[in-house]
């Protein structure tokens, strides 16, 4: 904790430089190991940048090249850059044409400025284990909030009574001016792992389910599922799981028993390259990123970005 803070006061200081870039910088981040949707919700950002006509690159450390993909997969042509050091990655994003970089996992990376601090809050871990690594999954002390300019809780499997009391203790911390805002990530379709087809949330109620995730947060995965009304058998892997060819037969000699082997779109992304080919179909739970307050805030800041940069520039 001591070495965290001293390195967060340089920063604050200027005493370590922060790389100023001639583009505009959204980061989104959180404080914890895994599991708060920075990938879906850097894929929303994305998405509502190419509407208003702008041009964004995502730029990212890169475990492997699921989020890659994945990023790749929810939006389309646009570029999805890999760089440990973020401010190269940036000058990458911006010689690929981008007029915006999106960091995903950006806000411990401080050496690259950044126009807007996103930080997101899991509304299902929030009381759990609020301790420092290792002994808990804060990367940074509580306090560290407070150079967010929004503070986003995403809401999975909790209710809305739990979420408001995420909301409520976080608009009660001293020093937090940020904006607090609360998205759903819902469930939003099941698709084959293969491209080949689809069905409908309704398909699984009452079925039997061999649910894989190998996530941050592969508990409310499993969760949702059981909302939906599946019987659920849980297959748990560590958070970016590198699946064997091996583990692939096993699993789908194991859903044989199921009606539905189910898994989350990222681990679709690796767990489909080595599937059996005559085995049973794979299924992927697409989440879809559903503002349920505070919407039009993160819409204002992306504006109220652009207009900054243009003045800067100006």
């Amino acid at each position: 904790m001591a070495v965290v803070s001293a390195r967060n006061a340089l920063y604050d200081r200027r005493v370590l430089r922060v790389h100023d870039s001639p583009i505009p910088v959204v980061s989104v981040g959180n404080i914890t190991v895994g599991g708060t949707g920075k990938t879906p919700f850097s894929a929303y950002l994305v998405s509502a940048l190419l509407k208003a006509g702008h041009h964004p690159a995502v730029v990212m450390r890169g475990y492997g090249d699921d989020e890659l993909h994945l990023h790749a997969r929810m939006n389309p042509g646009i570029p999805v850059i890999a760089d440990v050091d973020r401010v190269a990655g940036i000058k990458s994003a911006i010689a690929a044409g981008a007029d915006v970089a999106v960091l995903d996992d950006g806000f411990q990376h401080r050496r690259a400025h950044r126009d807007l601090d996103i930080v997101l809050v899991s509304a299902e871990h929030w009381h759990s284990n609020l301790r420092l690594l290792p002994a808990g999954p804060l990367r940074e002390p509580v306090r560290s909030l407070a150079r967010a300019d929004l503070i986003v809780i995403t809401q999975k499997s909790a209710s809305d009574a739990e979420t408001r009391v995420v909301v409520r203790a976080i608009q009660a911390m001293p020093a937090i001016d940020a904006a607090v805002i609360v998205v759903a990530l819902v469930p939003n379709k099941i698709v084959s792992a293969s491209g080949d087809g689809r069905v409908s949330l309704d398909a699984i109620m009452g079925e039997s389910v061999l649910a894989i995730a190998g996530i941050g947060d592969p508990g409310s995965f499993f969760t949702q599922l059981r909302q939906l009304g599946a019987r659920v058998t849980q297959r748990r892997f560590g958070d970016h799981h590198a699946y064997s060819e091996a583990e692939a037969v096993r699993l789908a000699l194991e859903s044989v028993s199921h009606k539905y082997a189910i898994t989350t779109e990222k681990d679709a992304v690796k767990l489909s390259k080595i599937w059996p080919a005559n085995g049973p179909k794979l299924w992927y739970l697409s989440q879809a990123v559903r503002p349920t307050e505070g919407a039009s805030l993160v819409a204002a800041a992306l504006v109220k970005l652009f207009k900054r940069a243009t003045s800067i520039v100006g």
